[in-house]
């Protein structure tokens, strides 16, 4: 009986000694476990932190370069004018003023190359150009030969106050729609205005015939679209307009001169 109580004790023990080390062993997986999840979910919480890096490195630096580069391009534009100004012209303030005791002997198309006429307004104004040449040289505008005026011309002037001016005193001004209609070949209402009041009045019964003759005898031309030097412009017209073959033609720095008699043939200009 003792022997049979001994063997009984001893498997009691040692059914002991296996249950503690099983659970000794769960203990220490559960205690190595713990900190690999706690360090998982302290990564997992910690990401948002580097989102914020991200956002003053990129976004506050590249707006101020375009705006930079628009201010540029923008700061030398001339606004175009939308609506008319006060284009009418006061006879007393032309410093050549009026003759109209002159006679109407031969007449004088000039034309007047825009872009070089806006450089020499740059040039001299800058950004700040006058209102009666922004229409004309301001921002995308690009015309080429312009009409300057069609001028009424004495053959034995000596001077330019020895031709026709304001043959009928100081006019009012013309009705804007029949200036809008010709600031396609003469691009600027005070231009206009003015080109009939000194030149046009002393030839014309009306404006409307004085435009209406300038731009027949501008559209009658072919006109190179590039700066040629005076011999060059000379032979270009020549070579593509048969009516100036044999003719004294005349030029300026940005301006040229074709004469008509007073039944609007082609003649020599004057040399002066």
């Amino acid at each position: 009986m003792k022997k049979l109580t001994s063997i009984l004790s001893l498997i009691v023990l040692v059914i002991l000694a296996i249950w503690q080390y099983f659970t000794d062993t769960t203990k220490t997986k559960h205690q190595s476990s713990s900190p690999v999840i706690e360090q998982t979910k302290q990564t997992k919480v910690s990401e948002p932190k580097f989102e914020p890096k991200f956002e003053p490195k990129f976004e506050p630096k590249f707006e101020p370069q375009f705006e930079t580069k628009r201010t540029d391009i923008e700061k030398s534009a001339v606004k175009n004018p939308d609506v008319f100004a006060n284009y009418d012209v006061i006879m007393r303030n032309d410093h050549i003023g009026q003759n109209a005791k002159a006679p109407v002997d031969y007449y004088m198309l000039a034309l007047s190359w825009s872009p070089g006429f806006c450089d020499i307004q740059r040039e001299k104004y800058g950004d700040q150009l006058p209102y009666s040449s922004q229409y004309q040289c301001g921002n995308n505008r690009t015309f080429g030969w312009v009409v300057h005026g069609l001028w009424p011309q004495n053959a034995n002037a000596r001077a330019v106050s020895d031709h026709p001016r304001f043959c009928k005193g100081d006019l009012p001004a013309l009705p804007k729609g029949l200036l809008a209609q010709y600031l396609a070949i003469s691009p600027g209402e005070k231009l206009l205005q003015g080109e009939w009041e000194k030149h046009g009045s002393c030839a014309f019964d009306s404006a409307q015939q004085y435009f209406a003759k300038e731009q027949e005898l501008f559209n009658a031309l072919k006109l190179p679209n590039q700066k040629l030097s005076r011999d060059e412009l000379f032979g270009w017209m020549k070579q593509h307009n048969p009516q100036l073959k044999n003719a004294y033609l005349r030029a300026s720095r940005n301006e040229l001169f074709i004469c008509y008699d007073k039944k609007w043939q082609v003649m020599n200009c004057q040399s002066k």
